[in-house]
């Protein structure tokens, strides 16, 4: 038998030789594992790209609907706050009771609005109080903000001299403000540290529901209020300028502006005051010549030139004031504010106060201890360099200032005028004596997501 010798190639060769075979050396085939591969590889890279696209989309539109449920509870707050606001600056308004236990409201969210609104506020220390509503947005997402405000009582008084008809200030008389509880003496001359009208506060604000006149030189340290008559629709007051006159403020149309706040006139039902102009009548403080008192149960003032008469606490009956040159009516408020019910009811002489040159009222306390009310329709009248300190609140008459007449305090008239040179400071103190009972301002203290 005859034996075939194998050869070996020299790509088998041992010893660094190449050992390769020809089945080894094929490469036919490759490519389709290569591209399943690659094929693999791209379609996890494109699920991974689907997965996170999807997610990214839901948590966009999460987002979104998120977003949507904040904007919709924000607006609900905004809504919830300017009806508080116009509930609680109407006197009239029996919607809120912020006396109540609890609180109602009685809002109903306005179509196409997706919130829900708070049916009572939550009361809490310091007149603040707080309420929350609920935005709602897509796949039922929502949002709650809650908001806390707190409240204050607006004065009865928005302006430091008003009056229902014409108010004319002729040249160069002058509007300052200040606080008596601060500068309880803001002249110049008594109190030299006190410069105006760089003392001024910026408060003077006058106003009128008629006419606002102004003239040459007039320097009004606030903002004018033109206020509106009584007819249907009403008509607003105008601003007649004449001049260069100095307004530091703005001037603004407010709407009619309540010509007596206080309700010296008849009133359904009848105010205090107007109840008071009845009793004061039988019950005052005038005294008897018995008793020693200043007026003795006299009810007219007539001071001659020179004379003094000081009047202490008390509520007096007065139907007419008259106090000549240099004479002076001095107010004792030591132990309690002095008040005068100036009266129209026994003569057409009644209610006229007087007071000529140099004469004063008083000298020795602060506008906020002495009022002076009148029903009457008779002038009120300060002449040249006459000084007063007090609030007149006179709603049916005519209050003049003339020249060189300085008035500390608050004017609420009918008409007035001030003459050439007349000074007025408005001491913004009184506002806070008279405070209106049923009408607040907000203050927003916080708003916040409430999760």
């Amino acid at each position: 038998m005859k034996i075939k010798k194998q050869i070996w190639p020299k790509s088998m060769c041992l010893l660094g030789k190449d050992i390769s075979s020809p089945f080894l050396s094929n490469e036919k085939g490759m490519v389709l594992p290569l591209g399943l591969m690659f094929l693999a590889i791209i379609s996890i890279l494109g699920t991974t790209a689907v997965i996170v696209t999807t997610t990214d989309l839901k948590i966009g539109s999460n987002y979104k609907a998120s977003e949507q449920a904040f904007y919709d509870a924000e607006a609900g707050a905004q809504y919830v706050l300017k009806k508080l606001a116009i509930d609680l600056d109407d006197s009239d308004s029996e919607t809120v009771d912020l006396t109540g236990n609890p609180i109602s409201l009685n809002y109903s969210t306005p179509s196409e609005f997706f919130f829900t609104v708070p049916t009572e506020l939550t009361s809490l220390e310091n007149d603040q109080y707080s309420f929350k509503v609920t935005g709602h947005g897509p796949n039922n997402s929502e949002t709650v903000i809650e908001v806390v405000f707190s409240t204050e009582q607006k004065s009865l008084f928005d302006f430091g001299l008003f009056t229902n008809g014409t108010l004319d200030l002729k040249a160069d008389a002058k509007i300052y403000s200040y606080d008596s509880s601060e500068t309880p003496i803001p002249d110049p001359i008594n109190f030299p540290d006190v410069i105006f009208p760089d003392a001024s506060t910026g408060e003077a604000d006058i106003g009128s529901n008629t006419q606002l006149i102004t003239k040459m030189d007039t320097y009004i340290d606030g903002d004018l209020g033109l206020g509106a008559d009584s007819s249907d629709p009403p008509i607003d007051a105008i601003w007649t300028d004449t001049g260069t006159p100095i307004v530091t403020g703005t001037s603004d149309t407010v709407g009619r502006v309540d010509p007596d706040p206080l309700g010296a006139n008849d009133s359904d039902p009848p105010s205090e005051l107007y109840n008071k102009f009845i009793d004061i009548i039988a019950n005052n403080d005038n005294g008897t010549a018995d008793d020693g008192s200043p007026l003795e149960g006299a009810t007219a003032i007539n001071l001659g030139n020179g004379e003094t008469l000081t009047l202490t606490a008390g509520d007096y009956y007065i139907t007419d004031i008259i106090l000549k040159n240099s004479s002076t009516l001095e107010i004792d408020a030591t132990s309690g504010p002095v008040n005068i019910y100036l009266s129209g009811t026994l003569d057409a002489e009644e209610g006229e106060i007087e007071s000529k040159n140099g004469s004063a009222f008083n000298n020795l306390s602060q506008p906020t201890d002495f009022s002076i009310f009148s029903n009457s329709s008779q002038d009120i009248t300060f002449k040249h360099s006459t000084a007063f300190k007090g609030m007149v609140y006179a709603p049916n008459a005519h209050v003049e200032m003339n020249n060189s007449a300085g008035v500390y305090g608050l004017i609420w008239g009918n008409t007035a005028t001030i003459n050439n040179s007349g000074e007025f400071y408005f001491d913004v103190a009184i506002k806070d004596k008279y405070l209106s009972p049923n009408n607040f301002t907000i203050d927003v203290l916080s708003w916040k997501d409430d999760f």
